[in-house]
């Protein structure tokens, strides 16, 4: 599809674009008394830790909930980067209803993928009449270590099964109508688990009851909750493809939703930016406004910066769901480890330049700030710890050392997952090219050379920064080797762990020069070498001590920056106007 044949779909964007822009009209500005979700109506909600009902009933008005269910189920699900830019959209408003719809997408996936078309139908006959769904993986006593659960299901004849035990903490256990529950149906081992569609209404209630929701620093209106089931019955027909498969299932879908939950901290990142504007561009301090302090000026810009690294980061790793799931194993992990971690940096900071008023829960924009502050505290925990990716980028790096030819398939991959007017095709949620591994081949790290190589001679601080970053990775790929040489597994040691990190902010700075390169040649500001030349020189911040920003950019970055904010435009390399914007 391309914007030929589609006029609608402005240069530089996709239809993806258009659907997030119609979804952020029909809401208007959060801002504002009489939009459809408010900053202030979420507090009030938030401070009663109760579920707020209009913004649930402004999606239902909207048709949010049908993009769960695919077209052929009479959904209007198309593809995950949509998906994801209806999240981010979501939860820049307020993030506690984007968990608690996604927690019923995430109980959905198993069925979309590997369920029948009776339990298709029916999950998606339960979600669009505004039913919830749940995801019962998680167990008080095993946290990260799924492999270890112990709910179990007895028998498997035409009978069916018992269902003994409790999934908690997991989001809508109380709420949820249907939920996807994960139970040894086996000895011990990646096969001994099943996947169940468990329907509520049709359960004993003699047998099954919820746990109390969990009272929780941020998200205070979200149902964080549990299901106890007792020797309850289920059908045969309740389990969700194959016997035996259920931790494959659920590994595979966990790549998908520690993709989505990104896009939470993406929108909380935009409002604390937003806010910050708000305030100090109109606050005086010595005569001057706080903006116009050059050490908050350069504070500020480097939270804008860092929030590009990490929407090229998600952006592509969300397409790649898609185009390339094949690759997801890794992508997903790198995305989830750095993109909630950065996003809480830039809030820290954000806040330290808010000063007093970060922490009041009213006044600037209804002191939605400390609540965006304490609500993306989660998303480095869910669909597995910041330790968890850490271990699954440090198990497959020796697998990466050995770089592929970089050829014409390459090529056109890397385009697509980073060209802004991309069509993203239909996806029917189907699971069958997803890996469990990445199998050694990570085209986004493994042509930074090649993308180095190709930057224009005329872009000379571009060059030099990006020059600094190729040495990183050079540097890194030493170290696995000499760790593998000293017959180190890396998921088990420290400094395994630490160049899995790099690994990572390696792979963030790969996409920012893939971003650039993929959209240069259509101007506008993702064309300009200076956001880049930023981006990669905060990624260096991490790596390497005493980086400057590089002035001359500075000017052309703040200047997008500020015009963003003026203009009511997402902060984002992509134009997109926000909720109670004109038309252009």
């Amino acid at each position: 599809m391309s914007t030929a044949t589609h006029p609608e779909v402005r240069a530089g964007r996709s239809s993806v674009h258009e659907t997030v822009e119609d979804f952020e009209e029909f809401l208007g500005d959060p801002r504002a008394p009489g939009s459809r979700i408010t900053f202030a109506e979420q507090m009030e909600y938030d401070e009663r830790e109760e579920k707020a009902v209009p913004a649930f009933d402004a999606l239902a008005e909207w048709g949010y909930p049908l993009h769960y269910v695919p077209a052929a189920e009479g959904g209007r699900f198309h593809d995950m980067e949509r998906m994801f830019g209806l999240i981010r959209s979501l939860a820049r408003r307020d993030m506690t209803p984007a968990l608690s719809s996604g927690a019923t997408f995430l109980g959905a996936m198993p069925v979309w993928g590997w369920g029948d078309d009776a339990q298709r139908a029916r999950v998606a006959e339960l979600i669009k009449g505004g039913a919830f769904g749940a995801f019962g993986l998680s167990e008080a006593d095993h946290g990260c270590d799924v492999v270890a659960g112990e709910v179990l299901a007895e028998g498997g004849d035409e009978a069916g099964y018992l269902l003994t035990g409790t999934k908690w903490p997991i989001g809508n256990g109380i709420r949820s109508t249907f939920a996807t529950i994960f139970a040894r149906t086996g000895p011990a081992g990646p096969r001994g688990f099943s996947a169940f569609l468990v329907d509520k209404e049709n359960l004993n209630p003699l047998h099954w009851a919820t746990e109390p929701r969990v009272k929780t620093l941020g998200l205070r209106g979200a149902d964080v909750s549990g299901i106890t089931l007792n020797d309850c019955p289920v059908p045969a027909s309740a389990v969700i493809g194959s016997r035996g498969r259920g931790m494959e299932e659920a590994i595979k879908t966990l790549q998908i939703s520690r993709t989505l939950v990104t896009a939470m901290s993406m929108g909380v990142a935009d409002t604390g930016l937003r806010t910050t504007l708000d305030h100090i561009r109109g606050r005086r301090l010595y005569g001057r406004t706080v903006h116009e302090i050059q050490v908050i000026r350069e504070q500020v810009l480097a939270a804008y910066v860092d929030l590009l690294v990490a929407e090229c980061t998600t952006a592509a790793t969300a397409r790649a769901i898609s185009v390339m799931p094949a690759r997801l194993s890794l992508w997903s992990s790198v995305t989830k480890y750095l993109v909630p971690g950065l996003i809480d940096e830039v809030l820290s900071s954000l806040g330290s330049v808010l000063a007093a008023r970060h922490f009041m829960r009213e006044g600037v924009n209804d002191g939605i700030f400390q609540k965006m502050l304490r609500d993306n505290r989660i998303v480095s925990i869910f669909e597995g710890t910041s330790h968890v990716h850490q271990h699954v980028v440090a198990s497959q790096l020796p697998s990466l050392l050995l770089r592929p030819e970089y050829d014409l398939n390459t090529e056109a991959l890397l385009q697509d997952l980073y060209d802004h007017e991309y069509e993203p095709p239909e996806w029917d949620l189907r699971f069958d090219r997803f890996k469990l591994t990445n199998g050694g081949l990570d085209e986004i790290t493994q042509s930074l050379p090649d993308v180095v190589a190709a930057i224009p001679a005329e872009y000379v601080t571009l060059e030099q920064v990006a020059g600094e970053v190729l040495a990183v990775q050079e540097k890194l790929q030493q170290g696995v080797r000499e760790l593998v040489k000293q017959g180190n597994d890396l998921h088990s040691n420290s400094r395994g762990f630490t160049l899995a990190r790099q690994h990572c902010l390696v792979h963030a700075a790969a996409a920012c020069l893939h971003t650039w390169n993929a959209n240069a040649g259509r101007g506008g500001f993702v064309g300009r070498p200076e956001w880049v030349v930023l981006a990669l020189q905060r990624i260096l911040t991490r790596l390497i001590p005493d980086q400057q920003l590089d002035p001359d950019s500075l000017v052309v970055v703040e200047a997008e920056m500020l015009s963003s904010w003026e203009d009511e435009r997402l902060f984002s390399l992509v134009p997109l106007r926000l909720g109670g914007t004109a038309a252009a």
